[in-house]
């Protein structure tokens, strides 16, 4: 079986970008900034998994076209593509997934999940994605869905490739209209399906058919880079102009998309709300061609800075580093129990580089001895050279140099992380803060999802609030923690921390310590501030006492004139 190669160039700066979009990707992720659930931010998560999808359909692209013109009486080499796709991805599909069963979810817990081994089956041979239900697609190893997606894309690549170039043209309109119909059938049916435990979201974020306008978008950038010449002509200058303006396109994009309103959640499922949906999750496809297009043949500053060496490692471990850094996240989030605004500057840099020293173990000890093997035991048909290509491939992969700077790495930033650790889970500091609490805030119930044993909140120095919060959560709990600044007229002024991590994560009945900071600038016109709890599809718990608003489904835990 002959070995892949890339044609004349690596394209090392799309290696690089490739990372950038994993960082994205982490960013998203980060508790306490969760872009997805703030009105008025660009979606730089959604928009990370999107560049990874047209870049998907460029890469195969670049490397099969050639291939099929030069061996056109053969045909595509289909058993080749596809075991060279499954040592791509699944070993360390498979890792990612026991680290997140064993050391984030929990053998104890995993077992009390409804349907268990069904979702675990549909993870494991990349299906999950097809469930529109959050609960199934995010089950045990959550950055996983993107994988059964992918999976779909290597399914119907060969489609796209019979009849080229003819054809091409053909079916990518053909799969922009079959998108727009789809999203015109979700928007107009998924409300109605919502009822049955189809979430109108997933439908769209998740369902792999709707995500492939990215992938063939990728696959025409390809072609089309193909039939022009490799690298640029131009000096380094006026490419690297060039690279400036398609960067600042990206940022153009997301800020008038942003200006626009197009990534508002707050529109009622129906059709506008599926097209409004598509466009946070797809619509910057077009942009990230012209971006990828550009630094495939440029040799600006901006490309030479990603074909560096630190970049280009990075760019290869980002497959490793975008499907462990969730459970790096989960681990940290656990182990310190801290709650949703507990991110600072030193404990971002912290998590990443704990990420960066999973995904450089795995990268070395999984994903690149793996597919090596699995190439070599098929390409002989027998059992003795995979054992053998492992075994060398791990040799080869095992230096005491790596293993030296990855420890390094890992403890430097574990220690961080231990530096500002908050001790959330004190029972004297649980129950100073419910002696603190005034009777109207003891005990309260929020629907099936927790018991709200006391608040505190106190001024800070700046005049910013602390707000220190005692829960006993329900094993039926809503997903997200979230608070209101509110106006004297109960408008919503800002969105304060939704906490996901800890909540969505910890043992039924567990006493956890909650704590928000907020600054002074953020309370310039806020009379209160109001807790509640909240999930897609099931909406907002309901609040049994206390002060409540109108439908009782948020409680006033401060306001201006008690302090």
């Amino acid at each position: 079986m002959q070995t892949l190669k890339y044609q004349n160039t690596q394209l090392k700066s799309l290696t690089g970008l490739r990372f950038l979009a994993a960082l994205a990707v982490f960013i998203a992720h980060v508790p306490g900034s969760w872009p997805e659930y703030d009105f008025g931010k660009a979606p730089i998560g959604a928009a990370g998994v999107s560049f990874f999808f047209v870049l998907s359909g460029f890469i195969l692209a670049y490397v099969y076209v050639p291939r099929l013109k030069a061996s056109a009486p053969n045909g595509f080499p289909l058993k080749e593509f596809y075991l060279r796709r499954v040592a791509r991805v699944w070993p360390l599909h498979l890792m990612t997934l026991l680290i997140a069963l064993f050391a984030v979810l929990g053998w104890q817990i995993f077992q009390k999940q409804d349907h268990f081994l069904l979702k675990s089956v549909t993870n494991v041979f990349l299906l999950q994605a097809w469930i529109p239900n959050h609960k199934w697609g995010y089950f045990l190893n959550g950055p996983a869905w993107s994988l059964s997606v992918e999976a779909f894309f290597y399914a119907v690549f060969p489609w796209f490739l019979i009849g080229w170039p003819k054809r091409f043209v053909f079916k990518y309109l053909s799969v922009l209209l079959f998108t727009v119909l789809l999203v015109l059938l979700i928007g107009v049916y998924g409300p109605a399906w919502q009822s049955r435990g189809i979430q109108f979201d997933a439908l769209i974020r998740n369902l792999p058919p709707m995500r492939c306008f990215e992938f063939a978008s990728g696959i025409a950038c390809g072609i089309f880079f193909l039939s022009r010449s490799q690298r640029s002509e131009h000096s380094r200058a006026f490419d690297t102009v060039v690279e400036l303006f398609s960067v600042s396109l990206i940022v153009l994009f997301f800020y008038s998309s942003n200006w626009l309103g197009l990534y508002r959640h707050d529109q009622p499922p129906g059709i506008s709300a599926g097209f409004n949906y598509w466009y946070r999750f797809s619509g910057a496809a077009p942009v990230f061609v012209i971006l990828i297009f550009i630094f495939a043949r440029s040799q600006g500053w901006g490309a030479w800075l990603l074909s560096s060496r630190l970049f280009v490692y990075l760019g290869e471990i980002s497959y490793s580093f975008y499907m462990v850094h969730m459970s790096v996240l989960l681990i940290v989030t656990r182990h310190d129990r801290i709650e949703g605004s507990w991110v600072t500057p030193l404990q971002i840099v912290c998590c990443l580089g704990l990420s960066i020293a999973a995904s450089s173990l795995l990268y070395h000890l999984v994903e690149v001895p793996f597919r090596k093997a699995i190439v070599a035991r098929f390409d002989k048909k027998t059992l003795a050279p995979f054992v053998k290509t492992l075994v060398h491939a791990l040799a080869n992969e095992i230096s005491v140099k790596k293993i030296v700077i990855i420890s390094v790495l890992f403890f430097a930033c574990w220690g961080g992380i231990q530096q500002t650790r908050f001790n959330l889970h004190s029972s004297k500091l649980a129950d100073a803060i419910v002696a603190a609490s005034s009777s109207e805030f003891k005990d309260v119930q929020f629907g099936g999802d927790a018991v709200l044993r006391g608040v505190r909140v106190t001024r800070e120095e700046n005049n910013g609030l602390q707000i220190e919060a005692v829960w006993k959560l329900n094993s039926d709990r809503r997903e997200i923690r979230f608070l209101y600044l509110l106006s004297v007229e109960n408008k919503i002024l800002k969105r304060g921390s939704a906490n996901q991590v800890v909540f969505s994560n910890l043992e039924p009945r567990e006493t956890v310590i909650d704590r928000v900071k907020i600054e002074r600038d953020d309370l310039k016109g806020v009379e209160k501030i109001a807790i509640g709890f909240f999930e897609k599809g099931r909406g907002f718990a309901e609040v049994n006492k206390g002060p409540r608003n109108a439908r009782r489904q948020q409680l006033y835990i401060w306001s201006k004139g008690s302090q």
